[in-house]
Parts: structure tokens; C-alpha cells; sequence
């Protein structure tokens, strides 16, 4: 009776170390998983970001290239009156060369 009693705990400790064995590597999975959709949504966040920036920049540089066009440049300056300097008015300076 001793000999059945003591092998029925053996068994049910085995069964228990199992059923917690198998609960903790359950957690594990699912916590594995857990990160794994949560850097997932990171990563989908910072694509989508990085989407919009390069967007914003191209949009950019087409603003900077249209507003630094030689020919619109020319054109305000006309609409101001300006106009180009006679050849006699311009002056070359060299970099080193001092100005009176």
C-alpha cells in the first residue's frame, strides 16, 4: 500500500512538473510572439514614416528648384524695375584683393 501510495505522488509530480513545464514554454511562446507583432507594428510605423519624410523632401526640393529657377528670378527682378548693371559699372574683385 506504501509502495502504491509513494508511486501515485511520483506520478502525479511528474504529471504536475508536465502540465507546469508546458504552461511556462506556452508562455514563452506566446510572449515571443507578443514582441514579434509588436515590433511588427514598429517597424510598419517607422516604414510609413520614413514614406512621408522622403515624400516631404522630394516635394521640397521641387519647391527649392522652381524657386531658384534662373528665369523667375529674372522675372521678379524685371517686375521690380530692375535691370542688368552696364558692362562699364561691373567689377570683377579677386578673393584676396581688397575693396576701396
Amino acid at each position: 500500500m506504501k509502495e502504491a501510495r509513494k508511486n501515485r505522488r511520483r506520478w502525479m509530480a511528474a504529471l504536475v512538473f508536465c502540465a507546469a513545464s508546458a504552461t511556462a514554454l506556452g508562455a514563452v511562446r506566446v510572449h515571443h510572439r507578443q514582441s514579434a507583432l509588436r515590433l511588427g507594428y514598429a517597424l510598419s510605423a517607422a516604414t510609413d514614416t520614413l514614406r512621408q519624410v522622403r515624400e516631404e523632401n522630394r516635394r521640397l526640393r521641387l519647391e527649392r528648384s522652381v524657386l531658384t529657377s534662373p528665369e523667375r528670378i529674372e522675372r521678379l527682378a524685371t517686375a521690380l524695375g530692375l535691370t542688368n548693371p552696364a558692362p562699364e559699372n561691373v567689377r570683377v574683385v579677386d578673393p584676396g584683393e581688397a575693396v576701396p
